[in-house]
């Protein structure tokens, strides 16, 4: 069957229409997707490039920033010890104890394990009485400017010491003595003077002493044997008042009323109880050191970071 003329001109051009459709979708448009795809990705890049170049501009300016804050924070750790070991913590204490002018004697050392503490800032707060009568008269009583300034100073230096921080603390355990106890006294006081030379200025050392207890056990005796006399006589002038102001004779001494009179020994001589233990003061507390490691200086780090090409 032969076709005519116009069937086989009809018949290529319906070839030739499928052949293009078929390279549209078979060639083209795959290219066409890979260049939007592309395009797509360099306009990302360019961006990309763009906050890299911008980054990098800022380099500089972040390098002085981060020496100048390592400047103003390097001597911020001084006062605090290094991280100590059991023997370091020991040897520390020694060299506070050679510090010390007190004349007390220390004993029974023990020192605890390297670990941690939590130092929180504190702040006073005056006690205030409350009752009803005082709520009802100054109910509406606005504060005044002197109070709300200190509340905003309050309110300052609590934003700018924020929460508390976790540090490295060693504590030793020890009995100090002395024969006064002005000297426990003074031994306390020196904890908090104890002074280190710490890159050629002399620094307080961050330490904290438990606390002492002292009983003045003689003071307390004579005040007791006074209390005593005052109150015998307050007895004997009250009963004489009021056998007077009823004008009777005066009472006769009370046979069971004995007199404070000091301690006698067998000859009649006053006898000494005081042993050696009167005179020396023992207590028992612990003294705890806190160790900050001190800010790594960072130029080293920064030169390697500059030297460094990204590719």
């Amino acid at each position: 069957m032969k076709l005519s003329k116009q069937e086989r001109i009809g018949a290529f051009v319906i070839a030739i229409i499928v052949i293009l459709a078929l390279g549209v979708f078979l060639f083209i448009k795959p290219r066409f997707e890979a260049i939007q795809s592309t395009t797509a990705t360099l306009e990302a890049k360019q961006k990309e490039y763009v906050a890299a170049v911008e980054k990098q501009n800022t380099k500089g300016p972040l390098r002085e920033q981060v020496l100048e804050a390592y400047k103003q924070g390097e001597t911020l750790a001084d006062m605090f010890f290094p991280e100590l070991r059991s023997y370091d913590a020991e040897a520390e204490f020694r060299a506070f104890l050679e510090q010390c002018e007190s004349k007390i004697l220390v004993e029974s050392l023990t020192v605890s394990d390297p670990g941690t503490s939590t130092l929180s800032p504190s702040y006073y707060e005056a006690p205030e009485v409350t009752y009803a009568l005082k709520s009802y008269v100054t109910q509406g009583l606005e504060p005044s400017e002197e109070e709300l300034a200190a509340a905003n100073r309050q309110l300052i230096l609590s934003e700018a010491l924020g929460e508390g921080q976790t540090v490295g603390s060693t504590t030793i355990s020890f009995t100090v003595s002395a024969i006064d106890q002005e000297e426990l006294m003074k031994f306390c006081d020196e904890v908090n003077s104890y002074f280190k030379d710490e890159h050629g200025i002399s620094t307080r050392k961050a330490m904290m002493i438990e606390g002492i207890s002292i009983d003045y056990k003689m003071i307390q005796e004579e005040y007791d044997k006074l209390v005593e006399e005052i109150q015998q006589k307050a007895n004997k002038d009250a009963t004489a008042a009021v056998y007077k102001a009823a004008g009777l004779p005066q009472p006769p001494p009370d046979p069971n009323e004995s007199p404070v009179t000091p301690n006698e020994g067998v000859n009649g001589e006053e006898q000494d109880t005081l042993v050696v233990s009167d005179y020396i003061y023992s207590v028992s507390t612990s003294i705890t050191f806190y160790s900050v490691e001190h800010m790594q200086d960072p130029t080293e780090q920064l030169d390697l970071q500059d030297n460094t090409v990204i590719f």
